[in-house]
């Protein structure tokens, strides 16, 4: 059996670039500028709030987590280390579209006691489009990408110790 500390990881050994993975960042990038414009129309079909984020959210996702920002690291999708931690990313972010889907389903029943200015009006069934769903999105997406970044960082640093022979599942 191959000792963990001789498994080679593209996410250590990567030198970054100004441009970080172009391949990867910038068809992301688009997908997510795209299907952002794409929501208005969407918002006037039938769970069309509730369905549209579900893309533009998910494409964030990916960015947030894999690419580097900041000088932060990246991670590589043929690392060993990202590939055994990749169904647990998966099933985290089912559950975080699930709370998506449900807030943004639960949020329109209590527009009437949001204050005025975080609602404007669209041709939408009630009349009112509110900015929560909106916040609510952008700070499950920050929660969600923290924690996914923390979670590949472990399955790295756990794996790099050579007392932890074990790999995380």
């Amino acid at each position: 059996m191959l000792d963990q500390a001789s498994v080679p990881c593209l996410c250590r050994d990567h030198k970054p670039s100004f441009i970080d993975r172009p391949l990867l960042s910038l068809p992301l990038i688009a997908i997510w500028f795209v299907s952002l414009v794409l929501l208005f129309p969407l918002a006037r079909l039938q769970f069309g709030v509730q369905l549209g984020p579900l893309v533009p959210y998910t494409a964030f996702m990916v960015l947030g987590t894999f690419t580097a920002q900041r000088q932060e690291q990246p991670y590589f999708f043929e690392c060993p280390f990202v590939r055994r931690t990749l169904p647990r990313l998966v099933r985290r972010h089912i559950a975080f579209l699930a709370a998506l889907v449900i807030a943004e389903t639960i949020l329109p029943e209590f527009t009437q006691v949001l204050p005025s200015s975080w609602r404007f009006l669209t041709t939408t069934q009630d009349g009112t489009f509110a900015v929560a769903p909106m916040i609510l999105a952008g700070c499950l997406a920050l929660v969600q990408m923290f924690t996914n970044r923390s979670l590949l960082e472990r399955a790295h640093r756990a794996t790099s110790s050579p007392s932890n022979l074990a790999l995380p599942t």
